[in-house]
């Protein structure tokens, strides 16, 4: 830094040392005060204080007789009076001072959960990324030599120099292909960086920190960050950018201090402390924009030339580190472009004007610390479903998925149900970390602290403990009710026990008597959104619709007792109930979220010329399936779909083959063998189990009569048979017609749907034979064929007529229901 005066303008510089000083004194007085854990003194000194805008220290900080305290006009609490209320600093901070945060649950569905196997492939990435960079770099000399070679020169040295440039374009393309399997591997997603609370002396303090982390790796996470947040940008009706540079920002965003341990190549460590953006993400990265620099190069160094000052000695291999040595070169460069009077009125300094200093939050204080970053997603959450930010329907089902999570534990029962329902009765509630499971339900830890919920028999591998993550979500998605009590009038109010109404306040629903083909679908699309989480490929929403129908609401899915290899071993044995509670509850995720997928929306997604297989439902293909088993098709064995069910299981940790892209396999033959060079896709999956003309059968209602299955102790036969049949009571049958009603209007509604389908094909085929007969300049097909054509026409559509006719007095019949 030159030793000559910094120029005077609107960009402010760092902090004075002293004056950090003075503001972590403040804050922790204030912090004591007020019952909070403070942030800790690294924080503020290296991330917060040289953050700070012209004359913010001394204008928040007031000197008293025991000491330095924050003004009373400075700060605010947010959430007073809960374990998650925050104490909040209100300054101005330079523009280019903070960074958006990873942890933005408005782009979640484009992460990967923070799983070891996800964070090595993470860091092959990465190394493949440096060999591409490397590749370039020699393609380039390589092309520099032939471009400089001398036309004198001899053919020897010119076929050397073509032939270098052929071997370094190789080089490459072997790096990029490689890159591609890389990139194939994480599904083009990047696994959630795993936050906890700083812990200094053992006691946690109102800060964030990562894992350590190569830098290479924290600056990829961070570029990646900003790519998701850009593409969700892109959404905006205006140019984020320009408005800041026209109007700057008025908002005041919560900004969070955090810390990324970092290892450089030399082995060194050190720890980078950086406000990060909670809310106002784009924003963050847009001043970035506007300041000419990337998010990665203010965390992990911005390179001197960016920066360079003058009189001073451009260094390719210098980049500038410390957060007050960057914005101080920063405010320079632009004070000093400022003061120019012929300055360019496009240029940095005058862009970069009106946000030279930004409103807002700071994080200074926290009740619970440890439970910090999820206060801050939920405040992120509820901006994103309450506000008017615009949400993907992925991200909208992550975002109640964690305000369900938090409702679970707000009310004590989010141990008892899982362990009561997933783990059955093998652990105790209070055994459970109920913190950690739900950070790890959200995707804020890996996966492993589930492993006490597997069932027994069940090893710790990423197969089981996605498994049992998705048990988890269907169980709190679709929570049990008890038994209908015995006598219970049938229209009183029905005791829904302790888990169905978090669910409903959560997800703001109406009663339970109130059953919606809506509330279903909400569910079912929540629950799908949180179960593609777990892969790296994520089919499409859609592709869920009608696999959990009003009774899965109403009364719940319980999750079998038995584990994975138990539902295997039962399947080879012939129970086919156990194959259907695979299917239903195991495979479908599996089927749906493949790099190849077999259950797909069926309807738009497939359209195009690289469609594969037919279209068919979600349930249609579901319900195939399951009915292969007892029912299979010409060349279905049991030995094969045992075999396509365990290579749907371990398919997201399979490896790439020779001729096979990670995730996929060879389909199965008949004896369970892999059949090389045929890849298991939808379109062996709709030739190998067709689609069926009817896809739903009624459910197996829940007790009527509170009974528990247990045998009676009486005396005597325990069965007898009358000599004339009981008639069925008006109250019994009434119940036995609602139950049955709902799986009765779906199956109506596939089976329209079907027929609809055939009539388009028809259409279709009517059309493609007159195109045919226009270019071969054909004759007419004579009248009488032709009418005979309409008149099967036209009773086909008197017979769609009576369809709506009938549907017109089934819609005012069951207004009467």
């Amino acid at each position: 830094m030159s030793t000559r005066k910094a120029p005077e303008g609107p960009f402010p510089y760092p902090s004075h040392p002293d004056w950090a000083e003075h503001l972590y004194e403040a804050v922790l007085n204030t912090c004591a005060a007020e019952g909070f854990a403070p942030v800790p003194r690294q924080a503020v000194l290296e991330g917060l204080a040289p953050a700070l805008g012209q004359g913010e220290a001394k204008r928040v900080i007031e000197r008293r007789r025991d000491g330095r305290v924050l003004r009373a006009t400075a700060y605010h609490v947010e959430q007073r009076g809960t374990d998650g209320a925050l104490l909040l600093l209100n300054v101005a901070l330079h523009g280019a001072a903070t960074l958006p945060w990873a942890n933005n649950d408005r782009t979640r569905s484009e992460w990967l959960h923070p799983a070891p196997d996800n964070q090595s492939r993470l860091e092959e990435l990465v190394d493949q990324q440096r060999t591409v960079a490397g590749r370039n770099v020699a393609l380039e000399r390589a092309r520099t030599a032939q471009r400089t070679l001398a036309a004198t020169a001899a053919p020897a040295e010119k076929d050397a120099a073509v032939a270098a440039v052929k071997n370094a374009e190789d080089e490459l393309t072997r790096a990029k292909r490689e890159l591609e399997v890389r990139e194939q591997a994480l599904g083009r997603r990047r696994p959630l960086p795993v936050v906890r609370a700083v812990v200094e002396d053992g006691v946690p303090l109102a800060a964030l920190t990562t894992e350590e982390v190569r830098a290479e790796v924290a600056g990829e996470v961070q570029r990646y960050a900003v790519d998701v947040l850009l593409r969700r940008a892109r959404l905006r009706s205006y140019d984020l950018v320009e408005s800041l540079v026209q109007e700057g920002q008025r908002e005041s965003t919560v900004v969070v201090l955090q810390r990324t341990p970092m290892i450089d190549r030399d082995g060194s460590r050190r720890y980078v402390w950086r406000g990060r953006q909670v809310t106002g993400n784009n924003r963050g990265d847009a001043r970035l924009q506007v300041y000419g620099l990337a998010a990665e190069q203010l965390l992990t160094g911005v390179p001197q030339y960016l920066l360079r000052l003058p009189g001073e000695e451009e260094n390719r291999r210098l980049v500038v580190r410390g957060l007050g040595e960057i914005l101080r070169r920063i405010s320079t460069l632009l004070n000093a472009e400022y003061a120019d009077p012929d300055r360019d009125r496009e240029g940095r300094a005058e862009r970069a004007l009106r946000i030279a200093q930004v409103p807002a939050r700071v994080v200074v204080g926290a009740r619970t610390p440890q439970r910090l970053e999820e206060s801050l997603r939920q405040l992120n959450v509820h901006e994103h479903l309450r506000g008017q930010l615009n949400y993907g329907d992925m991200d909208r089902g992550l975002g109640l998925w964690s305000t369900l999570v938090k409702a679970y534990q707000a009310k004590g029962v989010l141990a008892e149900l899982l362990a009561k329902e997933v783990a059955q009765g093998r652990i105790a509630a209070g055994a459970l970390d109920e913190d950690a499971i739900a950070d790890a339900l959200v995707g804020a830890r890996a996966l492993d602290e589930l492993a006490v919920l597997l069932p027994p028999g069940d090893e710790v591998s990423p197969l089981t403990l996605r498994d049992v993550a998705i048990r988890c979500a269907t169980v709190m998605v679709f929570p049990p009710i008890p038994p209908r009590p015995e006598n219970h009038p049938p229209r009183g109010h029905m005791p829904t026990g302790r888990y169905w109404p978090v669910v409903r306040a959560a997800l703001q629903e109406a009663p339970w008597s109130q059953t919606t083909a809506a509330r279903t679908e909400r569910r079912t699309q929540m629950w799908a959104a949180v179960v593609a989480q777990h892969f790296a490929n994520r089919g499409p929403l859609l592709a869920t619709q009608g696999l959990f129908n009003v009774r899965s609401v109403q009364y719940g899915v319980r999750p079998d007792v038995r584990s994975l290899s138990s539902l295997l071993t039962a399947c080879r044995q012939g129970d086919a109930e156990a194959w259907e509670i695979l299917v239903r509850r195991h495979l479908v995720p599996g089927l749906i979220n493949a790099p190849e997928p077999f259950v797909t929306a069926g309807q738009g997604s497939e359209k195009g010329e690289d469609r594969k297989g037919v279209r068919r439902t979600p349930v249609n293909a579901v319900q195939a399936l399951v009915n292969a088993y007892v029912s299979p098709p010409e060349g279905v064995t049991r030995e094969l779909l045992v075999a396509f069910a365990e290579a749907v299981l371990r398919a997201p940790e399979s490896a790439a083959g020779a001729g096979l892209a990670p995730g996929t396999f060879w389909a199965p033959d008949a004896h369970g063998n892999p059949r090389e060079g045929l890849i298991a896709d939808k379109q062996w999956f709709d030739s190998a189990f067709p689609k069926i003309a009817s896809s739903k059968k009624p459910p197996v209602g829940p007790p009527v009569d509170g009974s528990t299955g247990e045998e009676s102790e009486e005396s005597g036969p325990p069965t007898a048979e009358l000599d004339e049949e009981i008639p069925e009571d008006a109250l019994t049958r009434m119940t036995r017609l609602r139950s049955d009603l709902g799986s009765t209007v779906d199956s109506s509604a596939d089976s329209v749907a079907t027929a609809a389908e055939q009539i388009g094909l028809l259409l279709a085929n009517i059309e493609d034979a007159v195109r045919a007969r226009e270019e071969a300049d054909a004759q007419e097909e004579p009248a009488e064929v032709q009418k005979l054509y309409v008149k099967d026409l036209r009773e086909i559509k008197k017979q769609c007529a009576e369809i709506v006719e009938l549907l017109d007095s089934a819609t005012v019949a069951v207004t009467s229901l």
